[in-house]
């Protein structure tokens, strides 16, 4: 059994169904170029396409040397006879169909951007609105002179003085006529016969663009329906977006400031008590009270008389006038064990009365280190338990120098540092 048939059918299917072949409506061109638009314009005003008219594309446009009609017309002729030559398909009458389209909503696009472009730099306004639905014939241009004449007194004025922002409208004679609507039709009129002239037979998708875009449309107030409960809707939204805009900022201020409080209450509860220094009194019998010497911060004290004065303030034995090494730092560990816990001290086990010792015995190191070598800024001790570290800390206060706890859990140790 032949195949051929099948062949034969199967190419005449695909011949009949080629999709890019499928022409272009003006709805479909019209949401193409709508597309193209948004896509190429940026915040600036400015707009992206390798299509433009050459002296906007390229930067070297400056600003009209005169504003006179003549200039103006021409140079807008220019920018559409631009858009044709530089598209080929215009050139080669193409129909727009699903596979040109692209390019073919790209150019008018261009040109729409350019010649906004170029009213711009000419009356200080864009394309204006048209009052109806289709591209009026005006047969004069004096209008479009008046609009001329009057963005050129506006850029004449002394820069230097402040001066309001400029408005084309209300357009206004000599005589204090309103002239808004006539320019609008003349420049509409000056727009449409140009295009018409070099764009042919696109003219009539140009035209179908701009009356979409550009036509002043009636706004009309969406009633709500008050039958719906809650009432909903778009109508709704508009007219109570501000009260919804309102409440919805009160809201987030509201939470925000509960959200605040719980913050701030989480950090006063979050200094743990390991870290505070210790602030305890011991109560001591007039009788016995004895002048406690004042530790100097002068670092060029001996570091042997320094570390007596920290052992004899923790220890409260004054007798003794200089540190010698581990018996005394034993007797101010005993004496710190007593002032920590109260009246219902019970002795330390041997093993952390040991911890105790070496630690203070590795501050007192420490401290003879930082006096003798004045650059260096801080050393950070070996981690020990939050009893420890609050001893730590005391003795090294007296002796003239801050501390501070870093690290977590088991890393938890005590940093000596200089004061500032």
């Amino acid at each position: 059994m032949s195949c051929l048939p099948f062949i034969k059918l199967f190419m005449g299917l695909f011949i009949v169904t080629e999709p890019t072949k499928i022409a272009i409506n003006s709805d479909s061109f019209i949401y193409a170029v709508h597309q193209a638009f948004e896509a190429r314009s940026k915040a600036n005003g400015d707009f992206n396409s390798h299509l433009r008219f050459e002296p906007f594309l390229i930067g070297s446009w400056t600003s009209p040397e005169s504003y006179d009609f003549s200039s103006f017309k021409t140079l807008l002729s220019d920018i559409i006879a631009h858009h044709i030559k530089v598209l080929p398909h215009f050139n080669r009458n193409e129909t727009v169909t699903l596979e040109n389209i692209a390019w073919f909503s790209h150019s008018i696009a261009a040109l729409f951007a350019d010649i906004e472009f170029m009213l711009v730099s000419y009356t200080g306004f864009g394309l204006p609105k048209l009052l109806s639905g289709n591209l009026p014939k005006a047969t004069s241009s004096k209008n479009i002179v008046f609009a001329l004449k009057k963005y050129q007194n506006y850029i004449a004025l002394d820069s230097e003085e402040p001066r309001e922002p400029f408005s084309l409208f209300p357009l206004l004679s000599e005589s204090e006529e309103a002239l808004d609507e006539h320019y609008v039709q003349e420049i509409w009129s000056l727009i449409a016969s140009i295009a018409k002239k070099y764009l042919d037979s696109y003219f009539e998708l140009f035209s179908s663009y701009a009356l979409w875009k550009y036509t002043a449309k009636e706004v009309f107030v969406e009633a709500i329906d008050w039958n719906v409960r809650p009432p909903c809707g778009i109508a709704y939204r508009k007219q109570f977006k501000e009260l919804f805009d309102r409440e919805r900022e009160e809201r987030n201020a509201r939470r925000n400031e509960k959200h605040s409080q719980r913050k701030g209450d989480k950090d006063k509860s979050s200094f743990k008590k390991e870290d505070r220094k210790p602030h305890y009194t011991q109560k001591i019998d007039k009788n016995d009270m004895v002048e406690k010497p004042k530790i100097s911060s002068d670092l060029s004290t001996s570091t042997t008389e320094k570390l007596s004065f920290v052992i004899e303030n923790s220890a409260q034995v004054p007798e003794k006038p200089r540190f010698e090494g581990k018996m005394q730092t034993r007797s101010a560990v005993a004496q710190q064990q007593n002032v920590f816990q109260g009246a219902s001290s019970n002795p330390l086990e041997p093993k952390n009365q040991q911890n105790l010792e070496d630690a203070l015995h590795e501050v007192s190191k420490a401290v003879q280190k930082m006096l003798k070598n004045k650059s260096i800024p801080e050393i950070s001790l070996n981690p020990q338990n939050s009893f420890v570290r609050r001893q730590q800390h005391v003795v090294i206060s007296e002796a003239g120098f801050d501390t501070e706890s870093r690290g977590d859990a088991r890393n938890r140790h005590v940093c000596i540092k200089r004061k500032d």
